[in-house]
């Protein structure tokens, strides 16, 4: 099954083992993908004839995208042919809306523990962006951590301070410098043994450069990004995976400055867990919030308690996760339809 260490500091525990077992493989192994290529997977620990890549079986491209591994996964392979043969099942996967369209669901990473949410104390700020990841996150159940680099480039700290204050006391954050190794130590409590954690954020927040901090090594290249914007190129052009010193893994992926949400409406009211509590409050269940009498939001409103720029990325968010939800339903009823009908192909 491959070295139990590394297996251990994969992330492979108790859970997985029962797994398992339960499907009674025999001459298979077990491996977690490190990276996705255009048809292939990079896999460690290596099969026991040194492999480290192999190919996705027809089988798997036949699926829909969010059916097929990604980056995080744990597979099942032959030991002598290198053939995949199942993916366990996730205990959590981070997904967005396809930038192509058509509904699809695209993958980010799955079996994720945490998730540094990275943002950067110059014109990358957004707290409406932060927001969103955030949903994204908590919708796949995975503790989210937000980490503020360039604090020591910042003119006016406190502005931010104020912002993360007042939006996102409910989960830790933390100002760095990225390349300093006493600030990253903040975060090492979520780096240690078996924990997987994905970096997420846009191009040119300095996600590369906390990988290369937190690894001791320079594991990935960083470039620097345009002053009169701070936007950068994108220096991770794919995801990967990284052992980290403290035991732990870390996925890195390419910048997301823009994306849209993917069925993640339960996320999306953990966020805004307040004004979701407000809404209980009003007189009619089916409140919309406007003239209706016995209102709560709106009394909190003319009250001062809630902002009301905060009520407007609210309503935007749960309507765009409301959206995606039925568009990605379609495309899955879609996708059962298409593989019902289409012939079986042996492997």
């Amino acid at each position: 099954m491959g070295s139990n260490d590394i297996l251990m500091d994969l992330g492979w525990n108790a859970h997985w083992q029962s797994l398992w077992e339960a499907s009674q493989a025999v001459d298979r192994v077990v491996c977690r993908v490190v990276a996705v290529q255009r048809s292939g997977l990079l896999l460690t620990p290596p099969l026991p004839n040194g492999q480290n890549e192999i190919s996705i079986g027809g089988k798997f491209f036949l699926r829909l995208e969010k059916d097929r591994p990604t980056i995080g996964d744990w597979i099942v392979v032959e030991a002598d042919s290198g053939a995949l043969c199942e993916i366990l099942p996730r205990l959590s996967v981070i997904k967005r809306l396809s930038p192509a369209g058509g509904g699809e669901v695209q993958l980010i990473a799955a079996n994720v523990d945490t998730a540094f949410v990275v943002t950067s104390c110059n014109a990358d700020f957004s707290v409406a962006r932060l927001e969103r990841y955030i949903s994204m996150v908590l919708d796949a159940g995975i503790q989210p951590v937000l980490v503020l680099t360039k604090a020591d480039l910042a003119v006016d700290i406190e502005t931010y301070r104020h912002a993360m204050d007042a939006n996102f006391n409910a989960w830790p954050w933390f100002f760095v410098d990225a390349r300093a190794a006493t600030d990253v130590a903040a975060l090492a409590l979520w780096c240690g043994q078996g924990q997987t954690i994905a970096l997420l954020g846009s191009s040119g927040v300095g996600k590369s450069t906390l990988v290369n901090t937190l690894s001791g090594a320079t594991v990935q290249l960083t470039q620097a990004v345009r002053e009169q914007d701070a936007k950068g190129r994108h220096t991770t052009t794919h995801r990967s995976l990284h052992f980290l010193p403290q035991g732990g893994v870390i996925l890195d992926s390419p910048g997301m400055r823009e994306f849209q949400l993917a069925d993640t409406v339960s996320g999306v009211g953990a966020v805004f867990a307040d004004i979701e509590d407000l809404a209980r409050s009003c007189r009619f269940r089916d409140c919309r919030h406007g003239a209706e009498p016995g209102c709560a939001i709106r009394e909190a409103l003319q009250a001062g308690r809630l902002d009301p720029e905060r009520l407007q990325r609210y309503l935007k968010l749960i309507a765009e996760a409301a959206a995606s939800s039925e568009v990605v339903s379609q495309r899955q009823g879609r996708g059962r339809a298409v593989k019902k009908d289409r012939p079986h192909i042996p492997r």
